[in-house]
């Protein structure tokens, strides 16, 4: 009798962007997974999705995973969501996912939006091979070593991070790597979607340009492209 997991992708910015698989999963689970409160009510009153939710995030997930995957094998069908985008892809829900396989309760991935693909697709750069890095530290030395070591990477490489340190990220670049050229995707799929293009140093100018004073606040991807090799 028991029920399964459904792993929804969600826009990433757009709701237009909301498969219609995706739209009927929602309907049809007896309880929807979220992340924040304040994100899933918008989320789910737009698309008048009359359902129950919970919440599981990086403060409670070790308490809750167990609630809910008892949930599932008393037969519920239970879809996880994030604020954003992929679940459990830089985001919560890899301990619910390997308490499913641990119980071998059925998973489903329902595709969607990504901002990484995204991001990648359109940077132009060579992605026949790419390293997927994710957040570095909010330390600033931490943070600064692991831009280092990254230097000797032969391949474009893709750092996400808080939406309020891109400018602090741009920095450290312009320093660390100051010749790569780099693609910022901003708010990918929003109306203020933005492309930026250049080096660390060139994006800094044209924002300072554009914003004079003021700090780039936003979900971003940077790509960084791989090193020219000297002939």
């Amino acid at each position: 009798m028991q029920g399964n997991l459904y792993i929804v992708s969600t826009p990433i910015g757009n709701y237009a962007d909301l498969t219609l698989r995706a739209l009927r999963i929602l309907n049809e689970s007896d309880l929807i997974i979220c992340e924040e409160n304040k994100e899933a009510v918008r989320f789910l009153n737009f698309f008048g999705i009359k359902k129950d939710f919970v919440l599981l995030n990086e403060h409670n997930e070790k308490e809750v995973t167990d609630e809910y995957v008892s949930e599932i094998l008393k037969g519920k069908i239970i879809a996880l969501i994030s604020d954003c985008g992929t679940p459990a892809f830089a985001d919560p829900g890899l301990k619910l996912i390997r308490k499913c396989i641990e119980y071998n309760i059925p998973l489903d991935f329902i595709p969607g939006a990504n901002s990484v693909l995204a991001a990648i697709v359109i940077s132009g750069f060579d992605i026949s091979r790419f390293h997927y890095i994710g957040f570095l530290s909010p330390k600033k030395e931490v943070r600064r070593k692991g831009l280092h070591e990254l230097k000797s990477l032969d391949r474009t490489f893709v750092i996400i991070d808080a939406p309020y340190r891109l400018s602090a990220l741009l920095n450290d670049l312009k320093e660390i790597l100051p010749e790569r050229n780099l693609f910022i995707g901003f708010n990918l799929t929003m109306n203020n979607e933005m492309q930026l293009r250049g080096t660390a140093s060139e994006i800094l100018n044209y924002l300072e340009e554009l914003y004079p004073g003021k700090k780039l606040k936003g979900e971003f991807v940077i790509v960084v492209n791989k090193p020219n090799k000297k002939k």
